[in-house]
């Protein structure tokens, strides 16, 4: 009796035991959420420096990067069939517009055409000697009808014929230089097979991508520097070539640029880049900000705007970058304050202390 009164006194104090040590433990775990409760508090409040908008006076000139392209550039197929006899071109070397590339077979074309200028000469005496004969009642006029009808039949062969013949000597349509040569001494060509590319590099045009309110300045056959980024001590002159009626999905507008190649004092090719440098009289105040004041990229730019001692995200509208700054062209007050440093930390609604 005495051993069972032991066991269950040593129970109870092993559960005593057990209730004070969770007692504890969720006194130190409230203790220790209300100390990163306090931490928290102390650690989302972020220093941070800010700045207001600021008019400055400016030339209305500005540069855009963009990409050097041919100004033609023609991917050439074949229009007949037949096996190449010969070869005249390698790729890289330089054509002439009409120059010959390549000849196609033509022996039975030209036995073909033979045969029809035969078949035509005869039924041009046909009608020659049924017309005469009509004249005189000895044929009907459906017969002399019918030696007319093969005429034509026979002059349409031959002019078929000449043009295969003709299309069997493959000429470059435009001039340019040879690349991606297709052909080889041998090698069978359907209609529509593609034989090479060819680029003209002579003259060369610049793509550029502009703004609403910088396209809206631009005028056709306008004058522009544009500079290379291989020679940019050697300025070339450009002109407008072709304004985008529409925008694209990014809100831009695609201008073309059209140059002369300089050739062999320093050789351009496509696919180079450089910036076109939109040059105007006179000057124009513009509203700026630093380019580091912008989240993300300039195609969505957004901004946090001081209110109290949080934050808010503002989007706004940007033109032109100057340097290290950019144009807004609306969505901002002169009085409105902006974050330009610990903007990393920052999200809709933080808190702040602004530090000089």
């Amino acid at each position: 009796m005495k051993s069972i009164i032991k066991k269950i006194i040593l129970f109870l104090i092993l559960a005593l035991l057990v209730v004070l040590i969770g007692w504890q433990l969720n006194k130190n775990k409230s203790k220790m959420e209300a100390n990163s409760e306090i931490a928290n508090q102390k650690m989302t409040v972020f220093p941070v420096t800010v700045i207001s908008p600021n008019k400055e006076v400016l030339n209305q000139n500005f540069s855009v990067s963009g990409e050097f392209e041919p100004m033609h550039e023609l991917n050439f197929v074949s229009e007949s069939a037949g096996r190449v006899t010969s070869l005249k071109v390698e790729n890289g070397d330089r054509v002439k517009k009409g120059q010959v590339i390549a000849q196609l077979d033509n022996e039975q074309t030209r036995i073909d055409l033979k045969l029809a200028e035969a078949n035509l000469e005869k039924s041009q005496k046909d009608l020659e000697k049924f017309t005469a004969m009509a004249e005189g009642n000895a044929v009907s006029k459906q017969q002399v009808e019918e030696i007319k009808l093969a005429v034509v039949n026979a002059e349409t062969r031959v002019e078929t014929l000449k043009r295969q013949l003709k299309l069997s000597s493959i000429n470059s349509p435009i001039a340019g230089t040879i690349n991606g040569l297709t052909l080889e001494i041998g090698s069978y060509l359907a209609p529509g097979t593609m034989i090479a590319k060819i680029t003209d590099v002579d003259k060369l045009k610049m793509t550029v991508s502009l703004l609403d309110h910088e396209v809206i300045r631009i005028t056709d056959n306008q004058k522009i520097n544009i500079v290379a980024d291989l020679y940019p001590a050697s300025p070339l002159e450009g002109k407008v070539s072709f304004i985008s009626p529409k925008a694209d999905g990014s809100g831009k507008y695609l201008v073309e640029i059209e140059f002369t190649n300089p050739g062999k004092d320093y050789q351009l090719k496509a696919g180079m880049t450089g910036k076109a440098n939109f040059e105007f009289a006179g000057t124009a105040e513009k509203t700026l900000i630093p380019v580091k004041c912008l989240i993300g990229s300039t195609q969505d730019p957004v901004v946090f705007v001081v209110n109290g001692d949080i934050v808010q995200t503002r989007k706004i509208h940007v033109g032109t970058i100057y340097g290290d700054k950019i144009e807004v062209i609306s969505g901002l007050e002169f009085s409105d304050k902006i974050v330009s440093t610990g903007l990393s930390n920052l999200s809709e609604g933080s808190k702040i202390q602004i530090i000089e």
